[in-house]
């Protein structure tokens, strides 16, 4: 099965998807303005400066040195600015000591004006006679300035819109938490039990779901007390005609004559299989899952269940921890189940798998073809126990869950081995 999308990953790429293109598209808009902004900024510093340096340089024109053309007298300093009086003839009459020798314009200029892309320029008059004062920038030091001042508040932007991408992406975990703890305790929740409860859900949203799962599970727990009562019941009511039964048959066997032996035989052995499948049904629902864990001698346990025509062959002091009577009533159907396919003889032996320790049966009968035995070994991990399998592996499995653990089908040249592993007994 391909994994399914997940809500928190798909929220999560919503979520930063959205932010990043919401920050290039802001940063976008941002980069527009401030470099618009700026320009007008630096045009407006640029006039602002030539009506201070006229005023200056107005009030004192009388001393300015007009007629040289050089630079006004200045310590040397880097200038961002930098300015000219020219003269009618579009002579320079006195420049600051930055500024070029020839005119900024080549013909009188009143405002801004750009000069083959070198320099940005506001002329204004600057005497009656025609002169004019020009204050100039140069464009690669205005565009310097509008590029840093974009790419920072940009940055800025776009910074901005990450943190948030990933504090929504964190907020979005938070707030999905809750989803997951549900699901936690679901998997947790066994309405079997009466003091087993579901958490109380978090967030509103997750209401109608805790009550749906509650409600179901009430049913399911429901009807499944009322199968175990019926199927108690049941089994209790058939097991007191079933043991009379036995009883005559054996009183038949002893009067009737040698010719009908065989048949009543036959009649006796199937009424005390059944006899043996109604105990073991008993026990099972009577038990259920509230176990009475015990250290069991296996070897004793086989031989009180009564099957003749079985022989057992085991390692003394066999003992497993497990409710003796679930254990029993899972003993009489595989043993049930090796008897009914020609056993004779049965091997039993124990070993531990991990945290699960194993008792292993192994049948000289004509056992099962191997992909029969995998079809079955499917259904008892999945608790499929529709189709082909028998009531006593299903019964079997049944009892090894109840333990924590699981009914395996081993591979085998000959016969069927089967084993019952059971969880650890808890302290």
């Amino acid at each position: 099965m391909s994994a399914l999308p997940s809500i928190r990953q798909r929220l999560s790429q919503a979520l930063v998807g959205i932010s990043m293109v919401w920050g290039v598209a802001v940063s976008g808009v941002v980069w527009f303005a401030v470099h618009h902004e700026v320009g007008e900024v630096l045009d407006s510093t640029l006039q602002e400066s030539a009506e201070i340096l006229f005023g200056l340089l107005s009030f004192n024109a009388a001393q300015l040195p007009l007629q040289g053309g050089g630079a006004l007298p200045a310590p040397l300093h880097d200038e961002h600015l930098v300015w000219q009086i020219v003269g009618t003839d579009q002579r320079v009459l006195l420049r600051s000591h930055r500024a070029p020798d020839l005119a900024l314009v080549d013909r009188p200029t009143q405002g801004f004006a750009s000069v083959s892309d070198a320099w940005r320029v506001f002329g204004m008059p600057f005497d009656a006679n025609g002169q004019r004062l020009y204050v100039a920038q140069r464009v690669q030091a205005r565009d310097k300035t509008r590029l840093e001042a974009a790419f920072l508040t940009c940055g800025s932007a776009l910074l901005v819109g990450a943190l948030c991408a990933l504090w929504l992406r964190s907020r979005v975990s938070k707030e999905l938490s809750p989803v997951a703890d549900l699901s936690n305790a679901v998997a947790r929740y066994d309405p079997v039990h009466g003091k087993s409860q579901l958490a109380e859900p978090r967030r509103s949203e997750l209401v109608a779901v805790h009550r749906a799962i509650t409600d179901l599970g009430t049913r399911l727990a429901r009807q499944l007390s009322n199968e175990r009562a019926f199927s108690a019941h049941a089994a209790h009511a058939l097991r007191t005609p079933l043991a009379g039964m036995v009883a005559q048959l054996a009183v038949a066997q002893r009067e009737l004559p040698a010719q009908a032996q065989p048949r009543l035989q036959r009649l006796r052995e199937a009424a005390d299989r059944l006899r043996r499948v109604v105990t073991a049904l008993l026990t099972l629902f009577r038990t259920g899952n509230e176990l009475s864990w015990q250290t069991v001698d296996v070897n004793a346990l086989a031989h009180n269940l009564h099957f003749e025509k079985l022989g057992f062959v085991s390692t003394p002091a066999l003992y497993i921890d497990a409710d003796p009577d679930l254990l029993a009533a899972a003993l009489l159907n595989v043993l049930d189940n090796a008897l009914q396919h020609g056993a004779r003889t049965v091997v039993i032996s124990g070993h531990l798998d991990g945290d699960l320790s194993c008792l292993t049966l192994h049948d000289d009968g004509t056992g099962m073809p191997e992909a029969k035995r995998l079809q079955i070994q499917s259904a008892l991990d999945a608790q499929c126990y529709e189709g082909e399998m028998g009531l006593g592996l299903m019964l079997a499995d049944l009892v090894a869950r109840a333990h924590g653990g699981c009914l395996r089908l081993h591979a085998c040249m000959s016969g069927c081995k089967v084993a019952l592993c059971f969880a650890k007994r808890p302290p």
